[in-house]
């Protein structure tokens, strides 16, 4: 019987590009992650255009940059959210279903006066165009009742207790309580249900035509594994963080500011948190496995375009920051794994490409497979071409970031509050929206840790002018142009 195709967009929230054996971590296992790369093929140098979660996210659905959608933090307001990678599926005659969460803002002058959206900030919500399969973030009804129907006990059923860990009641000693494991067996930890849920949705439409979209939380906190993953990793095994104590005594009005509170600088806090961390990602990829094994079994596997990325990476210690923004590679920089099933691209199956990636581009990489034309509004491209031997891709990237949370001593505006950044293969330029400020230029073939700042040495002020251009001219470019777009494709005259 012909099969139609599929689509598996999976996104992790707050994965590290480097937390992957085939990237060559020491210490991490992703045997089936790893799999995937070797069957498809992974993108080095894949980029989100924000963080945190929610307008990261609304980056990749509508394909455009922050300065395009302006949903620039947690919580804002997604205007015109039906120009959204579901809805456009859903015009083509998909059904996309959607498991987990999607961290969406809707803009309350579309909501009835009476809605409590119009008044309070609120991201859990699902984009239109999309089937609500499972609302599940850290954890969800449907799954304490699995635990329940289990015969795991009441008290543990709820949101606070059940990612706490299960620590002795003499304490955790001389670790920190992420040390020991969850509560639950690992079969029953809430990415493998919602990996059983995602099991049963592919298992029932073996004759093709879907898309599934499945956003996990973990590695995101809460730092919880259950056994055997919470001591798979030894902490003495850690490697080093990136970081230089040189660091904690930056002059740069916002360096100085990040580092007022260093994060993990216990050595023993560091390296248990270093554990967790890479213990939650073997717990993930242990799922991701069944998932793909059943994609197997039920032949579908020939047929599934899967796009595996994530909304941002975890700092982890380097520079003695923990969690994501800024500016720093560690976090801005993502995976991005797509295994393209068709035999245009055994080019490139199994190889490692070292071109630049946006996470903009997933969108219309899902629409191209599916032959569903990409919308003029999309500001991200398709790297089908690129999986399939054609063209280079990338040559810089950028990204963007509201930074009042971290500048309110420094600005009094807030809406300069802005860090903007273009990076390419030789140099990363941050400029910040006020004159306060002043911007930052690192040279990442010298020093791709971005460690010396270089912008105040006069050597280097006709690169700063560059790359200044550079981000001027991606900025005008990309800057909101609905109107403009709307009335060039309708001109008559």
């Amino acid at each position: 019987m012909f099969k139609k195709r599929n689509v598996l967009f999976i996104i992790a929230d707050q994965f590290r590009a480097d937390s992957l054996g085939c990237v060559g971590h020491p210490v991490v296992k992703t045997p089936n992650l790893d799999m995937l790369a070797r069957e498809g093929a992974l993108f080095k140098q894949c980029f989100v255009q924000t963080a945190p979660c929610g307008p990261s996210r609304m980056c990749m659905y509508t394909s455009r940059y922050s300065c395009s959608n302006r949903s620039i933090g947690n919580k804002v307001p997604l205007v015109d959210a039906q120009e959204n990678l579901g809805m456009y599926l859903r015009e083509a005659g998909y059904k996309p279903g959607q498991m987990g969460y999607q961290d969406y803002a809707v803009d309350p002058r579309i909501l009835p006066p009476d809605d409590f959206r119009t008044h309070t900030p609120n991201y859990d919500n699902f984009l239109p165009g999309w089937d609500m399969l499972l609302d599940h973030e850290y954890d969800s009804k449907e799954y304490f009742d699995d635990l329940r129907a289990k015969g795991y006990p009441e008290e543990l059923c709820n949101h606070k207790a059940v990612h706490q860990p299960n620590v002795p009641p003499e304490g955790p000693g001389d670790h920190l309580p992420i040390r020991f494991p969850a509560h639950y067996k690992e079969e029953d930890c809430e990415c493998r249900f919602i990996t059983n849920q995602a099991i049963d949705y592919v298992g029932a439409r073996q004759t093709g035509g879907w898309v599934l979209n499945i956003n996990y939380i973990k590695p995101h906190p809460p730092r919880i594994c259950s056994a055997p993953y919470h001591d798979m990793y030894d902490p003495a095994d850690m490697p080093a963080a990136t970081r230089q104590e040189a660091e904690l005594g930056a002059e740069h009005p916002y360096l100085k500011n990040i580092h007022q509170k260093p994060r993990l600088e216990s050595e023993r806090d560091l390296r248990e948190t270093q554990a967790n961390y890479w213990g939650m990602i073997t717990e993930l990829d242990t799922s991701l496995g069944l998932l793909f094994e059943s994609l197997k079994e039920t032949g579908q596997w020939d047929n599934t375009l899967i796009v595996f990325s994530s909304d941002h990476g975890e700092y982890l210690g380097d520079h003695y920051l923990t969690d994501k923004g800024h500016f720093f590679d560690g976090t801005m920089r993502v995976p991005l794994i797509v295994r393209d099933p068709s035999s245009e691209a055994d080019v490139t199956r199994g190889q490692q490409l070292d071109c630049f990636a946006e996470s903009i581009d997933h969108s219309p990489t899902i629409l191209d497979f599916l032959d569903v034309p990409v919308p003029d509004r999309f500001q991200g491209k398709s790297v089908l071409g690129r999986v399939r031997g054609l063209g280079d891709g990338k040559t810089e990237i950028h990204y963007e970031k509201d930074i009042r949370g971290e500048v309110s001593d420094v600005v009094d505006d807030p809406d300069r509050a802005l860090m903007w950044v273009v990076r390419d293969n030789d140099y990363k330029y941050v400029q910040f929206g006020d004159e306060a400020i002043s911007f930052l230029l690192f040279d990442l073939k010298a020093d791709p840790n971005e460690f010396q700042n270089l912008a105040d040495d006069p050597v280097h002020m006709p690169t700063v002018l560059t790359y200044c251009q550079k981000l001027l001219r991606w900025r005008m470019k990309h800057e909101d142009q609905r109107s403009v777009h709307w009335a060039a494709m309708h001109s008559r005259g």
